[in-house]
């Protein structure tokens, strides 16, 4: 997890160093490399992943006999 924090803080401050166009001009998207694109697939996968397990928590709890009806 700390792994994802220091790439989401790496992409954050290179975002940050572009200059301001110049007024009426569009800025350009910036370019991304084929590492920049593998990170984000990661992050994509990890965050399905995450949404995943949340879910099987979840409807594992939902499942326990331990659980006290309301």
């Amino acid at each position: 997890m700390t792994a994802l924090v220091v790439v989401l803080l790496l992409l954050a401050g290179e975002a940050g160093t572009a200059e301001a166009p110049d007024a009426g001009v569009r800025p350009s998207p910036p370019s991304r490399t084929a590492e920049d694109e593998e990170v984000i697939r990661n992050l994509d996968l990890l965050e399905r992943l995450a949404d995943s397990e949340a879910l099987e928590m979840v409807l594992d709890l939902e499942a326990s006999p331990s659980r006290s009806d309301r």
